[in-house]
């Protein structure tokens, strides 16, 4: 068995988070099993559940997918660290699976060659490049408060440190102003009618 496959999904086990990022699609897994398995994951994360050990014993034909022993081994492969490699290595490896594909069909079809060019170049436009890794989305927002950031002028608060952290009252947005009784929250609307007005 595909030991690049089961690692990728039993890391989606682990963190389903995951499964939303990835750009491996059920149908470029080799094993028909874990192609199945996937498809599974991806309806019950669409249905609002956590993909886990938990919810995947839920499943009515588990045992078509080896068992509890079976994801539990999946798990056991799962590496967090190494997914995005895991993820280019399954890319990879369809690629030259579909390319094989490709080339068998035109010679028993003989096809002209600039359709063969045309579907191997089909097979080539999918990229990994595209993807955006979770720790370089994680770097850009951690990087985010020291970078300057435009600000959309709102209508000013009056209070010069609230519009710098909110930029004044946005058109959409709706403030919402609390505190404990006799705090004061009346005088402050009165102030923001006030300076708005």
């Amino acid at each position: 068995m595909n030991l690049a496959e089961k690692s990728f999904l039993g890391s989606l086990i682990k963190a389903d988070y995951l499964l939303k990022d990835t750009l491996i699609q059920p149908e470029q897994l080799e094993c028909t099993r874990h192609q199945e398995l996937m498809r599974r994951m991806v309806e019950l994360k669409r249905a609002g559940k956590n993909i886990d050990l938990i919810s995947l014993t839920t499943l009515p034909d588990l045992e078509s997918f080896g068992g509890m022993s079976y994801l539990a081994e999946l798990l056991s492969y799962a590496d967090l660290e190494k997914f995005d490699g895991t993820e280019k290595l399954i890319l990879e490896l369809w690629k030259e699976r579909e390319k094989r594909n490709i080339l068998t069909r035109a010679a028993m079809n003989d096809w002209e060659i600039a359709k063969v060019i045309a579907e191997l170049d089909k097979i080539n436009q999918s990229k990994m490049e595209d993807h955006t890794s979770i720790h370089q989305a994680l770097e850009r927002v951690y990087e985010v408060p020291w970078e300057d950031q435009p600000h959309s002028k709102g209508v000013t608060t009056g209070i010069q440190k609230l519009d710098l952290v909110t930029g004044g009252f946005q058109s959409g947005e709706v403030t919402i102003l609390a505190a404990r009784p006799s705090m004061g929250k009346t005088d402050v609307m009165l102030h923001f009618a006030k300076i708005s007005g």
